[in-house]
């Protein structure tokens, strides 16, 4: 359904000046939507799709728009506050989105030719198919100069932050200096101090997205939840958030991966190590390494723990973590290490792999992640005779 049809729909009954007066509002709240969700990185045919799931179902804003324009003068006098505000009975509160950038490190052109110029440098097998994937060492700088190697990854704007929680009527006593945003409370109040790295620039200050979740959950005991793979929309309570922009695109996947870890220090029911290192989207991965099939739709997040790195590592007398991949599923497949490693094995819970791992055999188990509450995520084993590792052509 495109806007003029939900327009259509949303009017039916209605008959001349008010029809008309009703469409024009409701086609100033579309492309109003429609505008924001662009600014998220959208493109026009998805954002019109977002504006239109925002506002729901278009029969139940004809019914409402029709009771309002028949009732008596002096009743629709105190109803009739404009179809803008009728819609907000129909959808969540829009909030202003929270605005993310890079530090300026991340993306300096400089920089960006040291680090590729080390990359390549190195002459290994991975450096050469990235360089490869990449289009050579421009189309690889390029990717640099757009923040592909950031450190932490999209910073968000403290300022935007607690005002569209403020928005959303989430109270937060927060203090933001130049290094550190320090909770006063916490949830239950009673917490003397939570406090967060942050970034300075220009007199602003930046929360790495990478401990959103976390600050989430430090300040609020709502459930909340994503929508959206790439600059999504955070729902808590009756307001819809949108995060990032396109210059500095947030990935749900990431902010998901980083709430788990920070999670489980407290949630033992959790089935995850508390040793844990997420890997980011924003590495480039090796185009070569093998994935898993997982059954399911294309867009279902799934979490995989693997101990790759710390049989590894294990042989050197290194303590290293295991590793945890959040990621969507794409063309029925998910990525779940950076190493040519096809005969990797599949278990069925954390006990088994670390039975693996004292075994010296690489290993992984798969989670499928309940989405809908990220304020108590719930992870679900997917049995390892459901799963496949596929290696590339």
């Amino acid at each position: 359904m495109n806007r003029d049809q939900f327009i259509r729909h949303a009017t039916r009954g209605l008959w001349g000046t008010k029809k008309r007066d009703a469409a024009m509002e409701l086609r100033g709240a579309i492309e109003d939507k429609i505008y924001r969700h662009q600014l998220c990185g959208l493109s026009e045919l998805k954002a019109e799709q977002a504006a239109l799931r925002d506002l729901g179902n278009p029969h139940a804003i004809a019914r409402d728009l029709n009771r309002v324009h028949t009732a008596p003068a002096a009743i629709r006098a105190t109803l009739l506050v404009g179809v803008a505000g009728l819609l907000s009975l129909q959808a969540v509160a829009q909030v202003s989105a929270v605005q993310s950038t890079f530090l300026p490190q991340d993306t300096d052109p400089q920089i960006c030719a040291i680090r590729t110029g080390q990359t390549v440098a190195g002459q290994n097998p991975v450096a050469q198919r990235l360089l490869e994937q990449a289009g050579g060492v421009e189309g690889l700088r390029e990717q640099c100069r757009t923040g592909a190697f950031a450190v932490y990854g999209p910073l968000l704007s403290v300022t935007d932050l607690l005002a569209a929680l403020k928005s959303a009527r989430v109270p937060v006593n927060a203090y933001a200096g130049p290094r550190v945003l320090t909770l006063n409370g916490g949830v239950t109040g009673t917490v003397p101090q939570v406090s967060f790295q942050i970034e300075t620039m220009n007199g602003q200050q930046y929360l790495p997205s990478m401990f959103l979740t976390t600050f989430l959950t430090s300040v609020t005991s709502q459930p909340f939840s994503f929508t959206g793979l790439t600059n999504p929309v955070l729902t808590i309570g009756a307001a819809r958030i949108p995060i990032g922009t396109a210059q500095a695109p947030v990935r749900t996947v990431d902010l998901i991966a980083n709430g788990l870890t920070g999670a489980r220090r407290t949630d033992t029911s959790l089935p995850i190590p508390v040793n844990v290192r997420p890997q980011s989207t924003r590495q480039p991965a090796d185009p070569a390494a093998p994935q898993l099939t997982v059954p399911g739709k294309d867009g279902e997040v799934f979490a995989v723990v693997q101990n790759i790195l710390r049989v590894n590592e294990d042989r050197r007398g290194v303590d290293a973590p295991e590793t945890l991949w959040v990621r969507a599923r794409q063309d029925g497949q998910i990525a779940f290490t950076d190493e040519l490693t096809p005969d990797v094995r599949l278990v069925n819970s954390q006990e088994e792999l670390d039975q693996a791992t004292a075994r010296g055999v690489k290993a992984a188990v798969v989670y499928r992640v309940n989405t809908e509450n990220l304020q108590h995520p719930v992870l679900t084993v997917v049995p390892a005779a459901q799963v496949r590792v596929v290696t590339r052509p």
